[in-house]
């Protein structure tokens, strides 16, 4: 008999672990980002950014393809608590957005620096100080970019739980999940937009920490949905 309710009570279950593993990884994955040393010079910035080349194209193709699994579930979990709701249908919209946003940042962190760097080096007759200017410059589009895509992610927290929480028949916890959320999304917020946070892997960390909180709140949500909807189905099946 097929499900009354727009998620099977096993992809639920799937979405579940989705969320909760993947949002787990990337508190792993950022644990590791690469960091360079203090640098005596230009040059040995780039240097030490060509010997952690390996690591930041493996840590941020790692971090870029969780963010797709996320999304993917966080999809489902849209659909659970009303995908006919103008917020919930809003909130990917905004989280697609962040995603989007991030991987261009990650794309240029993990991949483009690094080999521009290894291109300062390898060309003996450039002025390192010209190539360290040039790095900074897209540092700071990095900066921009994350916070934009940070801060789009919140938004979609926001919605999510708004929707979560005001649906007309909400699912038992949406209020604690809706409450996390508002929090999980409003302190990061105001600290990428009314302060100078500069995003290093601490600040990064302390990010995506309180995000995590409301990921498990909502990986949470969606295993007591699958358990009510498998037992719905059950009783439905009983009785025919």
């Amino acid at each position: 008999m097929n499900s009354p309710f727009a998620v099977s009570a096993r992809s639920a279950r799937l979405a579940a672990f989705a969320i909760a593993s993947t949002a787990l990884l990337v508190m792993v994955a950022l644990f590791h980002h690469p960091v360079i040393s203090h640098a005596a010079d230009a040059r040995d910035a780039h240097l030490q950014i060509v010997q952690l080349r390996s690591a930041n194209n493996l840590v941020h193709g790692a971090l870029i393809a969780l963010l797709v699994v996320l999304a993917s579930a966080l999809a489902a979990f849209g659909k659970v608590i009303g995908e006919r709701r103008p917020a919930a249908s809003w909130a990917l919209v905004a989280y697609c957005l962040g995603c989007g946003l991030l991987s261009v940042a990650m794309l240029l962190d993990g991949f483009v620096m690094p080999r521009l760097a290894a291109q300062f080096v390898s060309a003996q007759s450039s002025d390192p100080e010209v190539g360290m200017l040039i790095m900074r410059v897209i540092g700071a589009v990095i900066q921009v970019f994350s916070n934009a895509g940070f801060v789009a992610h919140c938004v979609a927290m926001l919605a999510w739980s708004a929707a979560a929480a005001t649906g007309p028949q909400a699912l038992p916890g949406s209020r604690w999940c809706a409450a996390i959320g508002a929090a999980a999304a409003l302190l990061p917020a105001v600290l990428i937009l009314f302060t100078d946070l500069q995003l290093t892997r601490h600040s990064l960390m302390l990010i995506f920490t309180a995000h995590t909180a409301w990921y498990l709140t909502a990986a949470w949500l969606l295993y007591r949905f699958s358990i009510a909807s498998s037992s719905v189905v059950r009783g439905a099946s009983a009785c025919t």
